[in-house]
């Protein structure tokens, strides 16, 4: 066998691996991703979670408020907890009842639209949706 049939049988091999690779990891679930919004970002059990007007939680980059009493999907505000700016984490401030960056002092209103700060965009809405007790952001 010639050597340049010897390297084309080789990497002709070597590339549909790595084409198989590829497929495998493309056809993964990204779990909480923002690239797959159909899986579940948080998950929240509303008898021990968010029970008061103005409780807040923000993980797994998704901040998300009570704005309102009753497990009705209204009473709550979900958002990417990402300051549009530069960033940063945002958090919700029950005094004020609006998202803030501390970073740069970017202001979002309860339904996420920019209301002061060097932030040109509001936040990144995420789903909200109740079943039971069980509160899902997507």
């Amino acid at each position: 066998m010639e050597r340049k049939d010897f390297l084309n049988k080789l990497t002709g091999g070597l590339a549909l691996t790595c084409v198989a690779c590829m497929m495998e990891a493309c056809s993964k679930d990204n779990e909480g991703s923002d690239n797959n919004p159909g899986t579940a970002l948080l998950t929240l059990n509303l008898n021990s979670q968010l029970l008061a007007v103005g409780d807040y939680i923000s993980e797994n980059g998704v901040v998300i408020a009570r704005l309102a009493s009753g497990n009705a999907v209204s009473s709550f505000a979900a958002f990417s907890n990402v300051c549009p700016h530069q960033g940063q984490q945002v958090v919700y401030q029950k005094s004020s009842s609006n998202f803030f960056c501390s970073t740069h002092s970017s202001s979002f209103s309860q339904d996420g639209a920019r209301t002061g700060g060097p932030a040109t965009t509001g936040l990144a809405r995420k789903t909200v949706a109740i079943t039971g007790s069980t509160l899902t952001v997507r």
